[in-house]
């Protein structure tokens, strides 16, 4: 996929079966990215990153331009996995815009434990896509 994800190695990536864990794509580096361009991509590559994701068992998306909430649920629509809603799970979740919601409520000074993230619904997904920003 040369004309927009290029595959690369972070530190301690995994290798299971000759593939790598999770598989990760940043941007060609000739290219400027941002989360609209990302979004098309995604829908016009959908197969490929789909089999990056079969094969590896996760997908890391870096350095694309994703910024917002609202730009991350731009993203995750272009994947076009069916929804499972979030219905009667144990911890208390805002739904920020479309399908993303917080992961967590507690205080900042809150430790969380280690724990199962849907050992408490009856129904459960295949797919979970997850957005890490970093607030100073």
């Amino acid at each position: 996929m040369a004309e927009f994800f290029a595959e690369v190695q972070i530190p301690h990536q995994k290798f299971y079966s000759s593939a790598p864990f999770p598989s990760v794509l940043a941007p060609v580096a000739a290219q400027r990215s941002s989360a609209a361009l990302l979004a098309r991509s995604v829908k016009s590559h959908r197969p490929y990153l789909e089999s990056l994701l079969h094969k590896s068992g996760a997908l890391l998306l870096r350095g694309f331009g994703v910024n917002t909430a609202e730009e991350f649920n731009d993203v995750v629509e272009a994947f076009g996995f069916e929804e499972l809603p979030y219905v009667g799970g144990a911890a208390p979740r805002t739904n920020v815009v479309g399908r993303v919601f917080t992961a967590n409520e507690s205080p900042p000074d809150q430790k969380i434990p280690f724990h199962h993230e849907m050992a408490q619904v009856t129904q459960l997904t295949s797919i979970v896509i997850m957005m890490f920003l970093l607030i100073l």
